[in-house]
């Protein structure tokens, strides 16, 4: 048996190993949502719970009087203590649920650490694998050894893109939840106390109305800021430089803090490529540019895009602290950086990231105009 037979079944188990941990990981994102979506519900159940509680607990007040006895078991007692039962089940759930909550994203770290080291495994036996192959005897069908062993590669890269789509989903729906759909119910039930303040206390109404505008306009840049995550409203019929020139006005008039030097260079002026490379490109810049304004502590900003009839090329700096050699490695599966390089991956693209402290970041990409 030669070498690259012994390898064999070394490579066999480790993939194997990495689809059971993919599955286990996957199955902990899917019940973490769950839990988290439960979560959300339970919280809205107890806030209704103890709102109507309060509401009998003034009532009940509003009867005392000192020359009347207060009767233990009359139907308004009896209501608050079904009430407080009521909310005590639903606290102990919640705290089950945080439990699990915080089981899942336990699981899920120690998950995402197995995955790490047997990708690591698996890319270093199929190199040694590569190496053995070259150093047999050249033979006809050294070609379709070499292709066979590249399709794990691209089943990893699938399996990355689909995890990164869930997450893009879970996340979505964790902002629409937190400062979308809470807010908006906190805002129903606070309607009635409001009825009743118009009437009673105009000057606590307004204030309350008040918060109700402030909240709105909160809700409002939510859904602004997803719906812009989600949809890109530009013509994709337009040449590339007219897409990219209005994008750098833009990014200048959110973030006139920055100084952003920027030329694009196109030997064709009307060159107008498909709009899935449009998209990914726009994309890809909102992605590194984010990652500038959020972590960088730059204040100028070097861009330059080369557009030819085959290729764009885009080169980016910053004067900021700069990224460590090992920032793909270091950086969580789910971060942007990694989402950029599949996006890239898929369009047949290249990324090349670097950084000092003295030099800031530097980020070089290419993206196939077809």
């Amino acid at each position: 048996m030669d070498k690259k037979e012994q390898l064999a079944p070394i490579i066999k188990a480790n993939g194997e190993m990495l689809k059971h941990f993919s599955r286990v990981h996957a199955d902990a994102m899917s019940r973490l949502q769950e839990v988290k979506t439960e979560l959300f519900e339970l919280n809205i159940r107890l806030d209704e719970q103890n709102r109507t509680k309060n509401l009998y607990s003034v009532n009940a007040n509003h009867r005392k009087n000192v020359f009347r006895p207060i009767h233990a078991d009359d139907a308004t007692t009896q209501r608050e203590n079904e009430l407080e039962e009521i909310i005590r089940t639903l606290t102990e759930r919640k705290q089950t649920l945080i439990a699990e909550q915080e089981d899942a994203q336990e699981r899920i770290r120690e998950t995402e650490d197995k995955i790490r080291m047997l990708r690591a495994a698996q890319q270093a036996t199929l190199r040694l694998s590569k190496d053995m192959i070259f150093e047999e005897e050249e033979s006809e069908d050294f070609e379709f050894i070499e292709e066979e062993e590249e399709l794990p590669d691209i089943s990893e890269h699938g399996e990355q893109i689909l995890l990164l789509d869930a997450f893009d989903k879970a996340y979505l729906a964790t902002i629409l939840e937190r400062k979308a759909l809470t807010p908006l119910s906190s805002q129903t039930h606070r309607l009635d106390t409001l009825r009743r303040l118009i009437s009673t206390d105009p000057q606590q109404a307004r204030l309350i109305l008040d918060e109700f505008q402030t909240q709105n306009e909160g809700i409002t840049a939510t859904m602004k800021a997803q719906l812009d995550r989600l949809h890109h409203t530009f013509d994709e019929k337009r040449p590339v430089g007219t897409i990219l020139d209005e994008w750098i006005m833009g990014f200048r008039d959110r973030h006139p803090e920055f100084v952003l030097e920027s030329t694009v260079q196109q030997k064709d002026e009307t060159l107008v490529i498909p709009y899935i490379r449009s998209l990914t490109l726009i994309r890809l810049l909102e992605i590194f540019f984010d990652n500038i304004v959020r972590h960088s502590g730059a204040n100028q900003i070097r861009f330059r895009v080369q557009i030819s009839a085959a290729d764009v090329d885009v080169f980016l700096s910053d004067n900021g602290t700069g990224i460590s050699e090992t920032v793909m490695k270091d950086s969580p599966w789910y971060s942007s950086l990694h989402k950029a390089e599949e996006m890239l991956f898929l369009l047949d693209g290249r990324m090349n990231l670097s950084g000092s402290k003295d030099h800031g970041t530097t980020v070089r990409f290419s993206l196939p105009v077809e």
